[in-house]
């Protein structure tokens, strides 16, 4: 076999492979989780570009993106007095009655389709209660793994399912 037909073939089963990965999700029924109020994202910095995949995922489908740091000054949960004083006029101006934050763990590699996890979680918790709002869990079949952007996506589509 040729070389091209044998790179054609692996392409052709990790994308059938991958599509096989499935999300898994548990929502707090106890709470109520609204596309109104805003998301921050935990992790600050990412070589597999799952923060910028989440970032734009997210924003695409409506959810309202804070950073951390104004998070915690529009819940005045931060104290601190330093910062810019434009840091200080976008949270003195921003009232939200809860902020909810992704954080992801994951371990991630990369081959020929770019960076893939191996595996993935993500937890999203109500940053004012600390209550876990929807926890989720990549669920794979071990031959392939699913690239970020897929998995991402997941993610965002699950919420989609239970935020209104």
């Amino acid at each position: 076999m040729n070389k091209l037909f044998k790179v054609s073939i692996l392409l052709i089963m990790t994308t059938l492979f991958s599509s096989c990965a499935t999300m898994s999700v548990y929502v707090n029924q106890d709470t109520s989780f609204s596309k109104k109020n805003p998301v921050t994202i935990y992790n600050t910095s990412d070589l597999s570009g799952a923060l910028g995949e989440l970032q734009f995922a997210l924003q695409s489908n409506g959810y309202r993106i804070m950073s951390l740091d104004a998070a915690k000054k529009a819940l005045n949960l931060d104290t601190s007095t330093s910062g810019s004083s434009t840091h200080s006029e976008i949270t003195s101006t921003t009232t939200v009655n809860s902020v909810y934050v992704i954080k992801m763990d994951y371990v991630y590699y990369q081959d020929i389709n770019g960076y893939c996890f191996k595996s993935f979680s993500a937890t999203i918790t109500d940053l004012e209660t600390g209550e876990i709002i929807m926890t989720s869990k990549l669920n794979n079949n071990g031959l392939t793994f699913p690239t970020v952007s897929y998995t991402i996506n997941q993610l965002v589509q699950e919420m989609n399912k239970v935020i209104k």
